[in-house]
């Protein structure tokens, strides 16, 4: 991403305070940040390999900030979640999809991964958080909505090892 891998933090902590308001900004703003900025050149990489590694999406002038993308900013950026409090509710999402469909259920897979689910069983996924709008729109696009059910649901009996996994506390 950069010369060496402490400039490359520095670039994903640099970008992580332009998303954290908001996670779609425009190309033009980018722009002007970044031609602010010292190194140009490297910043200009940075984010282009953000890009490519699908961190950030580029569509109609503006950046997106992924699921991908928040996860790597939490990691190693100055990036703190949206959500307020956790809400003590669990969102879960279960899934059927026939053998014929792998490809299909390798994408839900994924999809959820990449919107911060967690495995409770090998098709129910699970997160504390509502679900995101953007998560559940790909859904639809890829027709995977025909083989999924949402739950919300108050208590998942022996919770603790969810609630250690999103750093949640156990009130």
């Amino acid at each position: 991403m950069a010369k060496t891998s402490v400039d490359a933090r520095k670039h994903i902590r640099e970008l992580s305070e332009l998303f954290q308001a908001s996670k779609t900004i425009a190309e033009e703003m980018i722009d002007r940040y970044i031609a602010r900025a010292k190194k140009t050149k490297y910043l200009k990489q940075s984010l282009k390999r953000l890009i490519d590694r699908g961190c950030i999406i580029r569509k109609s002038g503006q950046l997106h900030l992924t699921g991908e993308g928040i996860r790597l900013f939490q990691r190693y950026g100055n990036f703190a979640s949206t959500e307020t409090s956790w809400d003590g509710r669990w969102r879960l999402i279960g899934f059927d999809v026939p053998v014929r469909h792998n490809l299909k259920r390798d994408q839900l897979r994924t999809l959820l991964k990449e919107f911060n689910f967690y495995p409770l069983q090998k098709s129910i996924w699970v997160c504390p958080t509502h679900i995101a709008e953007e998560c559940w729109r790909l859904i639809v696009e890829r027709e995977l909505d025909k083989y999924c059910t949402v739950m919300v649901v108050d208590i998942i009996e022996g919770d603790s090892l969810l609630k250690k996994h999103f750093k949640l506390s156990n009130n």
